[in-house]
């Protein structure tokens, strides 16, 4: 196919008078037809597409000499991305060797290990579609989730972070990612998901109010009633936060400001709720 099959409507910058030929093949030899070969001219960015013959043979004519960088992808094929070099003289041809590509498969064989509790074995399969799929990002929260059942929470922390590269506004990767920051004792990096987090967007307290109960078990007081403070404001008229924000400021010693908290969550508890009694036993206290 001559390069005049142009993905830009406009006289092309990349035109010139050098060509290039190759061919496609699988990995046991035999070409790959209608695959597509994208090049790209570093100098100007645009360029043009082949597509292969039925024995995996293309050529590429009227182009200019200089760096190339060549995207090749066909159907069930892992798609490959190279430079080339291409001179005004004669050039080699371009020989390129797809794989193919097993992921739904897997896939499929991640999900029922992850499904069986075996982490480590899910992972790999994950770690395979990642490899030949950089761009599936989803898999980097995948991979965090099998750290995370095994504790090793630094490691979650990287993929969950790679995941949020791709959905910063993600809110359970967020949440995620602040509890492993927890357990790794980093509460500045853990307040950080959860300024992220737009409490006008939530539709349950217990998003923020459970990362709140986390930082009162470690004793950060002061981060705890920061994010209550968000949830009391988002829903003002939600029991549970008034009850945790009060034990909080009774462990700050504002016990005025704990006294009114907690009286705010039983005028708006059930009479069964399950901390009425905490909460009652607590006012008793107060002096």
């Amino acid at each position: 196919m001559r390069a005049g099959d142009s993905f830009k409507d406009k006289v092309a910058a990349w035109r010139g008078d050098a060509q290039v030929s190759g061919k496609i093949t699988d990995d046991a030899g035999k070409g790959v037809p209608e695959a597509k070969v994208t090049f790209i001219f570093t100098k100007s960015n645009d360029g043009f597409f082949a597509t292969t013959k039925k024995n995996g043979e293309f050529s590429a004519k009227d182009i200019k000499a200089g760096e190339w960088r060549i995207q090749v992808d066909a159907s069930n094929f892992i798609t490959v991305r190279q430079t080339l070099t291409i001179s005004d003289s004669k050039n080699a041809p371009l020989a390129v060797t797809l794989k193919r590509d097993n992921s739904p498969e897997l896939l499929t064989k991640a999900e029922a290990l992850y499904k069986g509790g075996q982490n480590a074995e899910a992972r790999a399969e994950y770690m395979q579609v990642l490899e030949a799929h950089p761009d599936l990002t989803g898999i980097n929260r995948a991979i965090a989730y099998t750290y995370g059942r095994e504790g090793h929470h630094p490691e979650a922390l990287k993929y969950l972070d790679l995941a949020l590269a791709a959905n910063p506004n993600d809110v359970i990767l967020l949440q995620l990612a602040a509890a492993s920051a927890m357990q790794v004792s980093d509460y500045p990096r853990a307040m950080g998901y959860l300024s992220k987090i737009d409490e006008a967007t939530l539709d349950d307290p217990a998003v923020l109010a459970d990362a709140a109960v986390n930082l009162i078990n470690k004793n950060r007081t002061a981060d705890a009633i920061t994010v209550l403070d968000r949830v009391i404001g988002r829903f003002p008229a939600a029991a549970d936060p008034y009850y945790y924000r009060g034990f909080a400021k009774l462990q700050a010693g504002k016990n005025a400001d704990a006294k009114a908290d907690l009286e705010k969550y039983l005028s708006l508890a059930p009479p069964a709720a399950p901390q009425v009694a905490q909460a009652k036993d607590l006012l008793a206290k107060i002096k």
